[in-house]
């Protein structure tokens, strides 16, 4: 029977995966903390979840108040996602690497009320949330032993506290907003994407009619939690379906294949970089990964020379990709009987796509490239108190305008040629150029200035910075880069390097054109910077 609109039931997402967890069996593993090694059963993370979401009411959490996490990988974050889904508050992921000053912003932005960080990370947690526009202070919750915790309140005195008595709140799961999921735009500064309950439940169930993690598989995780490939389309996703999550701190080759050696997972879930990796790292062939069947890439393009070398090393058939962004979810999966090199795959249930020429607005036919544009349940709600972005990104019949280029063959397979947004993938991050060129022209002796990806085999871009020098002022690449990297976030790092040039290319009306200085990118022939 064909899956359907009315398939998809309109409820709290906490409820939903609950509902699913405890199908499964209780004394079935559901985490473990790949550092510690400890594990939790399905019956100890329901449990756990049901009274960190009475814990968290407690302590004063109600309907619609954000709550922030900033922290590395552990199971207690997916059990905080979990716990605020089913009270109604607003969950809200936060890069760890960021800077205090960005943490400030994202609080500012989306009203932030509650904090949950590691010890590690409250100094940079505590200068961003110094004189907050707010006017009530953010209160601190921390992971881990109430001896790190500088007099905060921990996670875990939440849960030993409760009774697991909690309220979900009388809502509308299509319109209440149940993350702020954050992502880069072409502007500068990240954007929060306001993801419904509904948005999350539709995914999950039109993903699953391409299952992605079978059921009693021990999925390997490295992958951040706070973005949606971590959170929701694989953490959570696994606890819906009934596999075991092997949560990463943080990745290194030798743990992560250790990792795929120790629990014997037939799918993995990666990025490229980790397709660089078991193409190139020596050691690769020291661990037994015959287990892996199938090797899922997703974040950013793949080239086919990793492909090949990858596909050949594990002895896979194909390395399966798909389609998707933070604003629309997946849409696409080039699944295992339904295979073409190089493209993402067919379209999902329930999910619709026409591919728009840009300058005549016209629908394309099969293989003629246009802006893909994307409508179905899935899709966000929009951006947070942004209304000229959120209107600029939907059309008024609620086509979400992706911003990448692609184009359809004639079987229905999509494959991406390009992108109209300005973002640097490094790594499976977002790079917003505006956000880097904005910190290189408070320098004294920058007049102008564009940033591009330059294209790298490891890492897929690295940012590059094109310089106008103030007359009379004299400084050199070595000085702004260093310059700019004490500045940003780690994957902001002006990797890429400078080069000075007379002048920047831009439109009759100001705008930079990209396309030349990456063009000048591609055709660099320097010494290759370390990725």
């Amino acid at each position: 029977m064909a899956f359907k609109l009315e398939d998809i039931p309109i409820i709290n997402l906490g409820q939903f995966l609950l509902r699913y967890m405890k199908q499964h069996d209780g004394n079935k593993v559901a985490m473990v903390d790949s550092t510690t090694e400890e594990s939790f059963t399905y019956a100890e993370i329901i449990d756990r979840t049901e009274k960190a979401a009475a814990g968290l009411q407690k302590f004063g959490v109600k309907k619609d108040d954000v709550i922030a996490i900033v922290s590395p990988n552990c199971p207690d974050y997916l059990i905080s996602f979990y716990a605020s889904a089913l009270i109604s508050a607003t969950f809200q992921p936060v890069n760890p690497l960021f800077t205090s000053d960005d943490l400030k912003k994202v609080f500012e932005q989306c009203n932030t009320k509650f904090v949950i960080t590691i010890p590690e990370l409250l100094p940079k947690v505590s200068a961003a949330s110094e004189n907050l526009s707010s006017t009530d202070a953010l209160k601190v919750i921390v992971f881990g032993e109430a001896e790190a915790a500088g007099g905060h309140v921990t996670f875990q005195s939440l849960i030993d506290s409760s009774d697991g008595q909690y309220t979900t709140p009388s809502a509308d799961p299509k319109k209440d907003v149940v993350a702020f999921m954050l992502s880069s735009g072409t502007t500068g500064f990240p954007k929060a994407v306001m993801i419904s309950h509904y948005t999350i439940v539709a995914n999950t169930l039109i993903m699953h009619t391409e299952p992605t993690i079978p059921k009693d598989d021990h999925l390997v995780m490295f992958l951040p939690l706070f973005h949606i490939y971590g959170l929701y389309l694989c953490g959570m996703y696994s606890h819906f379906v009934g596999a075991a999550l092997v949560i990463m701190k943080k990745f290194s080759p030798d743990d992560y294949l250790r990792l795929i050696e120790k629990y014997k997972p037939s799918t993995i879930h990666t990025v490229p970089p980790i397709m660089v990796m078991f193409a190139k790292y020596p050691k690769v062939s020291e661990y037994d990964l015959s287990s892996v069947k199938v090797a899922i890439c997703g974040a950013a393009p793949l080239s086919k020379e990793i492909e090949d070398v990858v596909k050949t090393k594990l002895k896979l058939p194909c390395i399966n990709q798909g389609y998707g962004m933070t604003e629309i979810g997946v849409t696409h999966l080039n699944g295992k009987g339904t295979f073409k090199y190089k493209s993402v795959g067919k379209l999902l249930p329930l999910v619709e796509m026409k591919i728009v020429d840009v300058d005549t607005g016209k629908t394309c036919d099969a293989y003629e490239e246009g802006e893909i544009w994307i409508r179905g349940p899935q899709v966000c709600l929009g951006y947070l108190n942004a209304p000229e972005e959120t209107k600029t990104f939907f059309t008024e019949d609620g086509w979400a305008k992706t911003g990448d280029i692609g184009c359809e063959d004639e079987d229905g397979y999509l494959f991406i040629v390009d992108r109209l947004k300005e973002l640097i993938k490094y790594k499976g991050f977002q790079v917003a150029p505006a956000s880097l060129e904005d910190v290189l022209l408070r320098h004294d002796a920058v007049a102008d200035t564009g940033v591009v990806g330059l294209p790298d085999e490891d890492a897929g871009e690295l940012p590059r910075a094109y310089v106008v020098r103030k007359a009379g002022k004299e400084v050199t690449e070595e000085e702004l880069v260093e310059y700019v990297n004490g500045l940003v976030a780690p994957h902001m790092k002006l990797r890429g390097g400078v080069e000075f040039v007379t002048e920047i290319p831009r439109t009759p009306s100001g705008k930079i054109l990209r396309k030349t200085l990456r063009e000048k990118a591609k055709a660099y022939r320097g010494q290759k910077p370390a990725s």
